[in-house]
């Protein structure tokens, strides 16, 4: 029976993949009755993906049939949109205008595909947009406290001032910012490495 139902691999290789009866393997008709049922299944399946020009799904397909659908989504511009604002989340300003750049491209929205035909990656891209602005609000909660935190001191300190405390480093930009109030600075402040007092 293996002979019946294996292949001659010239069986495919004929001028624009027609059949003909000369590339048709001889038959063995004595050992039909020794297959099983699991060879014979697996014998046909091989040659209906040899004869329909099938080939083998692999992961890498997978990805790229997966990938495809996502780029195509109506969702995909507000899940890059989305990414784009956690990766802002502490970055330098130049990083935040090149990101800002990116995010304006536009992103074409496959008129063919509409929210409902595939339930699963609808709920897929729903969720995975929802997780990402969660994700960039706790990343924002520690620069959101040290912000205040700083502003905090900050207003401690000119509250505490009657001529002027100059900062002398803006940590973004190395510059002067600005000048506020100052007066009964302790030891400790007057001799603090980013500020310069002036009477």
């Amino acid at each position: 029976m293996e002979e019946f139902y294996r292949f001659n691999p010239t069986f495919f290789s004929s001028p624009n993949d027609i059949v003909r009866p000369e590339n048709l393997p001889a038959a063995n008709f004595s050992d039909a009755t020794t297959s099983t049922p699991t060879e014979f299944h697996s014998q046909a399946s091989s040659f209906l993906q040899a004869s329909h020009g099938h080939r083998e799904v692999t992961g890498s397909d997978m990805y790229d049939a997966i990938k495809t659908q996502i780029d195509n989504h109506p969702r995909y511009p507000d899940l890059v949109s989305a990414h784009l604002e956690c990766q802002k989340v502490g970055a330098p300003p130049e990083m935040v205008s090149l990101l800002e750049a990116i995010g304006r491209g536009n992103y074409k929205i496959n008129t063919c595909y509409e929210i409902g035909a595939d339930p699963e990656l609808d709920e897929f891209m729903e969720s995975y947009c929802e997780v990402l602005h969660r994700y960039k609000e706790e990343l924002s909660k520690p620069f959101d406290e040290a912000a205040t935190f700083l502003s905090s001191i900050e207003s401690q300190l000119s509250s505490l001032c009657k001529g002027t405390l100059t900062k002398i480093f803006d940590y973004g930009s190395g510059k002067v910012s600005r000048t506020v109030p100052f007066s009964n600075i302790g030891f400790h402040d007057k001799f603090s490495p980013n500020y310069s007092c002036t009477s």
